[in-house]
């Protein structure tokens, strides 16, 4: 039985898994970022907030965000993607011209909408929001793995929900969805949460091939060893997914 995923979820699986990388060059984050490897969220936002730089804004957005979807629930959970999305707000103040700041602001968005639901989230506008920062993180770096993710996934998700009104309605097709993950894949093809996000994608499309995809995808991450608490993570939703194959 396929495994039951609101609007804009799979949007939202896609950014914390490269957030150690990412900043390993900043060195004021360094501390913030061993906190994270361990699992220890909201103290390392509490680091990485004593900070204003942009790095340090994104990293508390992606980290907040990452945190509430695994570890809340309804209105806690709801209340941490808010605060989420101030801080990728902040960072977008800081450098409207940053391609990192505009994922953020696109995962935040997404977090919000998975919880609010899918009415409300489509009356708000968020399905049109979301695909503006990722477009615009594109223009601005199309190596971003995240926005390639992420964008893949809008598509991939809105073709699950809205089948053939999809393109219709926002433009969305399957093809286009697989073409940023081929894309992603050539980027980095060896991290945990990467190749979850990919697999989780195919399964949404569906066909025989992307099944068959997914489940490549999946096994092969299991043979990778784990470098953080959010690597251990993802793998249980590994294992889930690999059930519903």
């Amino acid at each position: 039985m396929k495994i039951v995923i609101k609007f804009f979820s799979i949007l939202c699986l896609i950014f914390f898994f490269y957030l150690s990388a990412l900043y390993a060059d900043n060195n004021h984050l360094d501390l913030a970022n061993s906190l994270f490897d361990k699992g220890r969220f909201i103290e390392s936002v509490n680091e990485a907030s004593k900070f204003e730089t942009l790095e340090a804004k994104v990293f508390c957005a992606r980290t907040l965000a990452t945190y509430g979807h695994f570890l809340l629930k309804g209105d806690e959970a709801i209340e941490n993607f808010t605060t989420a999305r101030s801080y990728a707000e902040e960072a977008l103040k800081i450098d409207p011209n940053s391609d990192i700041a505009h994922v953020e602001a696109a995962h935040t968005m997404g977090r919000y909408s998975q919880l609010i639901g899918i009415v409300t989230a489509l009356k708000e506008g968020f399905a049109e929001r979301i695909e503006f920062h990722l477009d615009e993180a594109l223009k601005l770096n199309p190596e971003n793995i995240n926005a390639q993710i992420a964008k893949g996934s809008w598509h991939a998700e809105i073709v699950d929900k809205a089948g053939f009104m999809a393109n219709i309605l926002y433009g969305a097709k399957s093809e286009k969805a697989r073409e940023h993950y081929l894309k992603a894949l050539n980027i980095e093809n060896n991290k945990i949460g990467v190749l979850y996000e990919i697999a989780y994608g195919f399964f949404l499309l569906n066909d025989k091939d992307d099944l068959i995809m997914s489940k490549e995808l999946l096994l092969k991450a299991l043979k990778i060893e784990p470098e953080n608490h959010l690597d251990i993570l993802y793998i249980k939703k590994i294992n889930i997914l690999l059930n519903e194959l």
